[in-house]
């Protein structure tokens, strides 16, 4: 079945779940966890998302996300994996 749509509503805060295919690890090491908080943290500046709070395990991320706007969200951690893959090109 489908997920469907994501509801967001700007200036209230989200709980964002990520996880790896198959639940797999995401995380290897310290780096991995260092670099997804800057990448993290570099795009929600540049779309006006705010980062409440994250916990961070080996095969997923829980984030609490408040959007600016009602593409915050979308362009926020787009422009965070866009960034990841193409430090890995």
């Amino acid at each position: 079945m489908a997920r469907l749509p994501r509801i967001v509503i700007p200036g209230h805060p989200h709980h964002i779940t990520q996880r790896g295919n198959r639940r797999s690890r995401v995380f290897f090491d310290e780096g991995d966890y260092v670099l997804y908080v800057d990448l993290l943290s570099e795009a929600a500046l540049k779309f006006g998302t705010e980062i409440w709070s994250y916990c961070l395990m080996p095969n997923h991320v829980h984030l609490i996300a408040v959007p600016s706007d009602k593409n915050g969200l979308r362009e926020t951690f787009a422009d965070a994996a866009i960034l990841a893959i193409s430090m890995h090109t």
